[in-house]
């Protein structure tokens, strides 16, 4: 955690926290799977990505939901050192849980109006190949 922590902290909702709280935020994602990571071999973290899956669309606004089967996943956090890590930490996610029906995020500063957009899966497909520049997300 301490390798992943400046990651954590170019995140505005984190940039505040203590480490441990940090940590423990962390935890719960860390115990249920849904968390990727790239570390390179020096040592540097160069990516995390934070997601959680939830069954009704009210259940974006709880902070610690996990149903793994429902239609709904949502990026809580999305930090890369450029598009291929990006690529690599989403297909990771992929990878385990499958292509959800509906993506939210919530991209800060770019998100109008303060709420996360919504993409359906082939929208979302769209998205992630234009943001990771193509790179990967062949699953």
């Amino acid at each position: 955690m301490r390798t992943l922590e400046p990651l954590f902290r170019q995140a505005k909702r984190h940039e505040h926290w203590r480490f441990e709280e940090i940590c423990d935020w962390t935890a719960y994602f860390w115990n249920r799977g849904t968390i990727a990571w790239v570390i390179d071999d020096w040592g540097v973290a160069k990516g995390v990505c934070v997601i959680k899956f939830f069954r009704r669309l009210e259940q974006f606004l709880k902070p610690f939901v996990h149903e793994p089967n429902g239609p709904f996943c949502m990026i809580e956090l999305l930090i890369a050192d450029g598009p291929e890590m990006h690529g690599w930490l989403l297909e990771d996610l992929i990878r385990r849980w499958g292509w959800p029906e509906i993506m939210m995020w919530d991209r800060g500063d770019r998100t109008e109006g303060g709420a996360p957009r919504m993409y359906t899966r082939a929208q979302f497909m769209k998205l992630s190949r234009r943001f990771t520049k193509g790179v990967t997300l062949n699953v």
